[in-house]
């Protein structure tokens, strides 16, 4: 008799072995014709090996700087030597998620580390993430001139250090580029940053249509208290949003010249935050060594995001919103002094986001300890009791009234001598102290106070910034 749904077992074979075939069949199958990691059948699961990434032409070299300086340093222009005095970034991580970043460079070898790298795949996933077979690739030279002015040394050359040269910078490496990588390989490239553990996120790109995969992950990094910085892009347009600049919770960062005014390509709506310098900035090159001079919003926005890391270094318990609000409410007034399309809050002034204490701030009680701590007075010391008070008093009174007898002694007795009051001798005509007056100006000049260095003269115009975006800003 058989049961139901199962044949008659095979002559001399008995059912509890039949049931044990059976069994170790069912266990082989998916073996067997499940399809394996990569969409081939019977793959069993394992790492996919590593993909060459290397540059299919190598990074040269960049330029050596001029013998003879020109112009200000990004340094000078942005006051770094009085912030660095406060914090230089130490603590806290960078991610950059651009075209790599050259770590063999001497002003950058101690602050990169290995990173990650995502590139497209042919393939249901899309793209692929690996650690980076040689680390320190960037075919283009755009991250490893955003890394630099983040954290370039001040150990190297002088004219060359980045705004907060202590800080770490985590390189997430677009292999095809930003421009061409798709908006799932951009998300994942966000949240490589998150995961990485980085406190500010730089983003020096922009897309010309909202992507949900990257306003997605946008969301995601800021909701992970993540400062996320990003270029307003370089098309010169007013009012049209670029991304992720414009997602709620960005820094979006605007560029102006030198001289301080807004560069015109630099674009320009309400959702500009803040501004900073952009045009013929000095940066490390890619390639091992030496420099290369580069504009726009991209090379702004990293200043903002040197000073971010300044700011959460020095107070490390503030949220990445409390940064933000410090860090504009900070910035120096352009033009009319109030929020600007071009420059939003003004230009960055890292300096001032340090010793900024505004209404609500809770900076103070977030600083980290100075250089000389101030005791406070032990709970059993009472300090001056009253009697002190009144010892002091009649010991002060003394000593002037000694003071003031040894003074008037001389003159009373001259006065004496001369049978009359103290005052000048009757017929002699009286001496003239310089002291004792100011010589007014000649006729048709007036006085002239000269300024302290560094600060514009009384009625002279404060310089102006403005702000841009695009796929490359």
């Amino acid at each position: 008799m058989t049961r139901a749904g199962l044949p008659a077992p095979r002559a001399g074979r008995r059912p509890a072995e039949a049931g044990k075939a059976l069994g170790a069949f069912a266990l082989a199958l998916p073996l067997l014709v499940a399809p394996g990691p990569w969409g081939s059948a019977g793959q069993a699961a394992a790492a996919p090996k590593p993909v060459d990434t290397s540059c299919s032409r190598p990074a040269k070299p960049g330029a050596p700087l001029p013998d003879t300086p020109t112009g200000r340093t990004l340094a000078d222009r942005l006051g770094l030597a009085q912030a660095w005095d406060l914090a230089d970034g130490t603590g806290v991580t960078v991610a950059v998620v651009d075209s790599g970043v050259d770590g063999r460079h001497p002003e950058l070898t101690s602050a990169v580390g290995a990173g990650a790298e995502l590139f497209t795949v042919r393939s249901a996933e899309e793209f692929r993430r690996q650690v980076p077979r040689a680390p320190h690739l960037d075919c283009d030279g755009h991250g490893t001139g955003v890394a630099g002015i983040i954290a370039a040394s001040r150990a190297g050359e002088p004219r060359i250090s980045g705004v907060a040269p202590g800080a770490r910078i985590h390189p997430v490496r677009m292999v095809d580029g930003v421009d061409r990588a798709t908006a799932n390989t951009l998300a994942a490239g966000i949240d490589e940053a998150v995961d990485a553990g980085a406190r500010v996120l730089n983003l020096s790109f922009a897309l010309p249509v909202d992507r949900p995969p990257v306003r997605k992950a946008v969301a995601r990094a800021v909701a992970a208290d993540v400062l996320v910085v990003a270029a307003a892009g370089n098309e010169g347009t007013t009012g049209v949003p670029l991304y992720p600049a414009a997602y709620d919770g960005v820094l979006a960062v605007g560029a102006v010249d030198a001289a301080g005014e807004p560069m015109e390509q630099s674009n320009q709506g309400s959702w500009v935050d803040l501004a900073a310098y952009g045009e013929s900035e000095i940066v490390p090159a890619s390639g091992g060594s030496g420099y290369q001079q580069v504009s726009g919003t991209s090379f702004a926005a990293p200043q903002v995001a040197g000073a971010a890391a300044l700011v959460r270094g020095r107070f490390p318990g503030l949220t990445a919103g409390e940064t933000a609000d410090r860090l504009t409410a900070s910035a120096a007034p352009v033009g009319v002094g109030r929020a600007d399309p071009r420059t939003g809050a003004g230009l960055v002034d890292p300096f001032a986001a340090l010793t900024h204490l505004g209404a609500g701030d809770r900076g103070r009680d977030q600083a980290s300890d100075g250089a000389i701590p101030v005791q406070a007075l032990p709970a059993d010391d009472p300090g001056l009791t009253p009697r002190s008070v009144t010892a002091l008093a009649w010991s002060g009174g003394l000593f002037f009234a000694v003071l003031l007898a040894l003074l008037g002694a001389p003159v009373v007795r001259r006065a004496a001598a001369r049978g009359r009051r103290p005052g000048p001798v009757p017929g002699r005509a009286p001496t003239f102290d310089p002291r004792a007056a100011r010589v007014p100006p000649p006729p048709g000049t007036t006085d002239h106070l000269v300024p302290p260095a560094g600060r514009p003269e009384p009625g002279s115009a404060r310089p102006t910034v403005r702000a841009a975006a695009g796929p490359r800003p």
